[in-house]
């Protein structure tokens, strides 16, 4: 089975036609064809199909190469024309190879039919391939240039091994550099960085050209204008097969809002934190109620965490203020379960691993009921009715109850 190939054959004679197409069949070619010797003929033909070449001898009663080939311009279509003629001359050959023809055969040479067949075939191919590939170039060229107009960000292209690069006007100006500070040089780009920050970018783009690290690096430029902007530079390269890098691109994004958000929000929650440290402050007030003698009132549930907060709280004044007795006053506590009372004991045993005297007051009825109830074990620490009982005992150096030994 031969190539398929479908002909559009120009051609009064209809024995020459034969001839034509057998040398194509020796040729290998499997020829559908039609055979129009008219202008009437040939439009009809090429308004009901298409086809891959045309071959058309070149004088005829009605019609000749020239005029077929102007039909074939004229419609815009791209086919292999080749003349198929009993005689022509040089001069004809010259108009019409000008005019737009592949190429010409005599028919007493049909020999190279074939042969002129295939070539203008491939020159049609690869024109077309051509022309594929300048159409498929521009559209990209007019995307990146769409891209480049429409982007916040300025990007930048980088020609490793020929030390060349480009960057974009929005490059420029997120930079915030002069015309020509940049020119067309890569090293130029450091240049330009905070001198702070120039080594850790450096060092960011040696990585991700050695050894292939994501390149995504902040830093800092000062403006020509004295503008301190925060910038992020990301990029990808790529490399040869010996692994060198040939090629770099990327973008330069300005986060120098986002750098001010955030440090607006560390402020707000250095803020909030000094709050919360205030209020943990005014959760475990400590009170110097005589001399050597501190008291910390406790008010509201005490759990986990704020047992943690009231430790932490008493022992720094204990150290601070160089006290001999703590008394700790339950009078205003709330909630007291086993795990509040395991708090209080683990409270003062603190205390006095430190030297100091702890004293519980301030226990009420209820709460005294529920320790009981709950078999906390109060009975080596000392506990006073109220801080009045406290100070006394502190004063006097007498407790009302001494823990047992």
């Amino acid at each position: 089975m031969g190539t398929p190939l479908r002909v559009l054959l120009v051609e009064d004679s209809e024995q020459d036609a034969r001839l034509i197409l057998r040398e194509m069949k020796r040729g290998s070619y499997d020829a559908s064809h039609e055979r129009v010797h008219t202008p009437e003929d040939m439009t009809a033909a090429l308004s009901r199909q298409t086809y891959d070449i045309v071959l058309s001898d070149h004088s005829m009663p009605r019609f000749d190469s020239l005029s077929a080939l102007r039909m074939i311009k004229e419609r815009g279509l791209d086919l292999p024309f080749i003349i198929v003629s009993g005689s022509i001359g040089e001069t004809i050959v010259a108009e019409v190879m000008k005019s737009g023809a592949h190429d010409y055969v005599l028919k007493s040479e049909l020999r190279r039919l074939v042969p002129a067949i295939e070539r203008s075939l491939r020159d049609v191919a690869e024109r077309r391939e051509r022309r594929r590939a300048e159409i498929a170039l521009k559209e990209s060229e007019e995307r990146f240039a769409l891209a480049v107009q429409g982007s916040r960000d300025g990007l930048w292209d980088w020609n490793l091994a020929a030390g060349s690069a480009y960057y974009s006007d929005r490059f420029k100006d997120i930079l915030g550099c002069q015309d020509g500070a940049l020119g067309d040089s890569i090293g130029s780009f450091l240049s330009l960085v905070h001198e702070e920050d120039r080594d850790r970018v450096a060092a960011a783009l040696r990585g991700h050209l050695e050894r292939h690290e994501p390149y995504d690096v902040e830093f800092r430029r000062r403006t020509d204008a004295g503008e301190l902007r925060w910038l992020c530079s990301r990029g990808q390269a790529l490399w040869d097969e010996q692994g060198r890098a040939t090629r770099m691109a990327g973008s330069l994004s300005d986060i120098t809002a986002r750098k001010r958000a955030e440090a607006v929000l560390r402020d707000k929650l250095d803020i909030i934190e000094q709050q919360q440290e205030a209020i943990r402050r005014l959760s475990t007030p400590i009170i110097e109620v005589w001399d050597g003698v501190i008291t910390m009132p406790v008010f509201g549930v005490v759990d986990e965490l704020r047992a943690e907060q009231m430790m932490d709280v008493l022992l720094q004044a204990i150290v601070r203020t160089r006290c001999r007795s703590a008394i700790i006053d339950l009078t205003g506590a709330d909630g007291i379960d086993h795990r509040t009372g395991d708090h209080i004991m683990r409270l003062v045993r603190a205390v006095e691993l430190v030297g100091v005297r702890g004293i519980v007051v301030g226990i009420r009825p209820e709460v005294a009921h529920t320790i009981v109830s709950l078999g906390v074990d109060l009975s080596r620490i000392i506990t006073l009715a109220n801080l009045r009982d406290a100070l006394v005992h502190c004063t006097r150096g007498a407790a009302r109850r001494e823990p047992r030994r």
